[in-house]
């Protein structure tokens, strides 16, 4: 059972010559049957660039780990917190995998502007399970005496309402904090124009890449014998593509519509890609587009991770680390952090050479870099020694103006 979505904000009107309605219904004239085409989740999902765009997405936050850490002086550790690892790392719910509610929540983010979690508590506070929750069967209200928000939600017939506390949220864009945006409401045109391309595109090819036209005949035809005429040449064009027409009783054929040099209208579908890619923060060449060189498409790839997901994955931990944690361990600076580096562990080359600077600076040991490859540590301790090159000094040698020691 799916509540209509009654949390959205009344919208300022625009005022304009034409409204979209109007073109959507023009060009629906021009193009096709008269069919409505609304920019639903069913339509995008048919589109290529919208579809490559969330199984991008979802698949990279799906990946990134989560854990609970906490601050020791200048040290940040992992807290080996049975009930929080079991929820983040192990088995967040019977149903699924700690990648598949992360995928799911996103999912629900990309398409509907918000993604939620119930984080449900036992009775000694301990989270004990974490459960995706559909945002398309949320309505939101707001209490005019407390001003708190509820999050109601009806599915297949059950209801239940929730408190702000026992949700985590991720939102796709957010103008209040309350309600979400997602690519179905931000690129509602963009994916509607897509879809009247990729349509128009297929009537044009199912006909053979030609046009209909006008048949004229120098004698009078009744309504039978026009309707024969009609119906064979239509035959001939859908059916024989390649043949050679032959008309007689001087018969004229002249075509109608656009020309086979106007088909570049299809190609306007790679400005679609470009506004999805816009809209999502997505590189073109992650969509299977554009002509980047290897190196720009690493540094795109680079920026994707730090410019598009990180946000997420900073507001995930920022609800997590307030909303998971028991107020105790809250309080003794227990938090959750992600680790978007499994998204850098693709590339063996970029990897070691992330390593090697690392432990040349001292800022990793060789046992850490070890234990990010699953790696066990090197026997008797060595790996826990920092080190640095020979061609560096210590800070203390440097101010004191002695040579490099090595």
């Amino acid at each position: 059972m799916i509540l209509s979505r009654s949390m959205a904000h009344p919208r300022a009107v625009e005022e304009r010559t034409l409204s979209w309605d109007e073109v959507q219904s023009w060009v629906r004239q021009v193009f096709f049957s008269g069919e409505a085409l609304e920019s639903s989740q069913t339509n995008a999902e048919r589109l290529s660039p919208v579809a490559a765009a969330h199984r991008i997405l979802t698949n990279s936050f799906g990946l990134i780990p989560f854990g609970p850490y906490r601050k020791d002086g200048e040290e940040r550790v992992a807290v080996e917190d049975p009930d929080l690892n079991l929820v983040l790392k192990v088995r967040p719910n019977d149903y699924m995998s700690p990648f598949m509610m992360r995928k799911i929540t996103m999912s629900n983010a990309f398409w509907h502007g918000f993604g939620a979690v119930w984080n449900r508590k036992g009775p000694d506070g301990q989270v004990v399970q974490r459960l995706p929750l559909p945002s398309d069967c949320c309505s939101i209200r707001k209490d005019l005496e407390t001003g708190q928000y509820w999050y109601d939600y009806s599915v297949d017939g059950v209801q239940k309402t929730f408190s702000n506390y026992e949700l985590s949220f991720l939102y796709f864009e957010t103008y209040d904090g309350i309600r979400g945006r997602g690519v179905l409401d931000l690129a509602r045109e963009t994916i509607a124009l897509d879809a009247m391309a990729q349509r128009y595109g297929k009537k044009f090819y199912q006909n053979g890449a030609r046009m209909s036209g006008i048949v004229k005949v120098e004698t009078d035809m009744d309504r039978e014998a026009r309707q024969k005429v009609k119906q064979e040449f239509r035959t001939y064009a859908s059916d024989d593509a390649f043949a050679v027409a032959v008309l007689d009783h001087g018969m004229d054929f002249t075509p109608m519509g656009v020309s086979q040099s106007d088909a570049q209208f299809i190609e306007t579908r790679n400005f679609s890609v470009e506004e999805i890619s816009r809209f999502t923060g997505i590189p073109k060449h992650m969509l299977q587009t554009g002509k980047e060189s290897y190196n720009s498409n690493s540094q795109q790839r680079l920026n994707y991770v730090t410019d598009t997901l990180l946000p997420y994955v900073v507001q995930w931990e920022s609800e997590d680390s307030y909303k998971l944690p028991t107020p105790q361990d809250r309080r003794a600076g227990v938090y959750i952090r992600g680790n978007v580096e499994v998204l850098l562990r693709a590339d063996p080359t970029t990897r070691a050479s992330f390593y090697e600077k690392m432990i040349q600076h001292a800022i990793y040991n060789p046992d850490e870099c070890r234990a990010k490859e699953e790696k066990n540590p090197i026997p008797g301790g060595l790996g826990k020694q920092f080190v640095m090159t020979k061609n560096l000094g210590s800070l203390e040698s440097v101010l004191k103006g002695d040579a490099a020691d090595g």
